[in-house]
């Protein structure tokens, strides 16, 4: 079990139950956690007014199909980091973006409808924001892992293990989207634990048509959702990331090995760089990353890593705008380019 200093034991199991199923009943969790319904929901009241944790939905699906997704490294002109992050943190493409170390001043995760959508945040988007003076993209065309996927760990592997046989079945099926399920998936965007009927109000759809809807975009796969939580309180105070090459051949197995590492929050196969992986990490401490570099680099033979990074902070994570501390301060919900 991960301590925090600012979570009590209730937060961080509670925390954990909503990774296992973000929109879980408070019945449920209460039974999960042996708690009645009104304390896990008090609790949970407390811990999101603060900004301390927040359930964010993203689109997997677009009307023109499966988003692809890119990572921009992004050089600005001395002085202009702030106004330019400041700028991209306002784009729905802009999912994520951390102010780095290395060769770059930022780097941005985009999500976009296609190749020619990229296309244009590059030669349109990004040149009219005054003070990028440098750009580089690579392109993902293997997730392995994402950050929906990683755990605190605070739950007993039983109770784990029950929550997610409860929850909606997920199988990636590909769909295209329609206009209702875009505006679906946006407002699950901007709270993702929503109710049916609040959403019904927006959508000006009926209730059991949303419930329909919204269950069946879950269960495809259509919308991913996550509980996150402010990261210095996670036991995992540090964002890191590496880029590696590693011999196509091992490339799967490599990403398969990647997978069962806590550490690990996103890991994805890349083209257009001299780096065809690369892998983002939660760590206790920078100098931690040296030895996770050596178990990476034991994973097959002549994997190298060819660049490294720190992040000195989070200024957006999935659509949701964050502080110095981490914590969610408000939401542009995710929309592909």
């Amino acid at each position: 079990m991960q301590e925090s200093a600012e979570l009590s034991d209730l937060e961080l199991r509670l925390i954990n139950v909503l990774q296992v199923d973000p929109r879980v009943s408070w019945s449920r969790a209460g039974e999960a956690l042996g708690v009645d319904p009104s304390t896990v929901a008090r609790t949970w009241k407390s811990l999101a007014a603060s900004g301390r944790v927040w359930v964010s939905a993203y689109p997997r699906a677009t009307p023109a199909g499966v988003p692809f997704v890119a990572f921009i490294e992004v050089g600005c002109r001395v002085g202009a980091r702030t106004a330019v992050a400041d700028a991209l943190a306002e784009r729905p493409w802009a999912a994520t973006i951390e102010h780095a170390t290395g060769g770059r001043d930022l780097l941005v995760s985009v999500l976009a409808s296609g190749l020619s959508a990229l296309s244009g945040v590059l030669s349109e988007e990004l040149e009219a924001i005054d003070g990028i003076r440098a750009v580089r993209v690579q392109l993902a065309t293997v997730v392995a892992v994402e950050g929906g996927g990683w755990r605190l760990r605070a739950v007993e592997p039983d109770a784990v293990r029950r929550l997610a046989e409860d929850r909606t079945e997920v199988r990636f099926h590909p769909m295209r989207l329609d206009e209702h399920d875009v505006l679906l998936v946006t407002e699950l965007g901007r709270d993702a634990r929503a109710g049916y009927s609040e959403l019904a109000a927006l959508s000006g759809l009926g209730i059991s048509t949303v419930r329909r809807r919204v269950q069946r975009l879950i269960a495809n796969g259509a919308v991913s959702l996550r509980c996150e939580v402010a990261q210095a309180l996670s036991g995992w105070p540090v964002s890191a990331a590496i880029w590696c090459r590693v011999p196509p051949a091992e490339l799967e197995a490599v990403m398969s090995g990647f997978a069962g590492m806590p550490e690990v929050r996103l890991c994805a196969a890349l083209t257009g760089g001299t780096a065809n992986l690369f892998v983002s990490l939660w760590v206790r401490s920078p100098g931690e990353l040296h030895r996770l570099e050596g178990q990476l680099s034991a994973q097959a033979r002549g994997i190298e890593v060819v660049d490294r990074m720190l992040a000195l902070r989070h200024i957006k994570r999935m659509g949701h705008l964050l502080d110095a501390a981490g914590r969610s301060v408000g939401v542009v919900p995710v929309v592909p380019a």
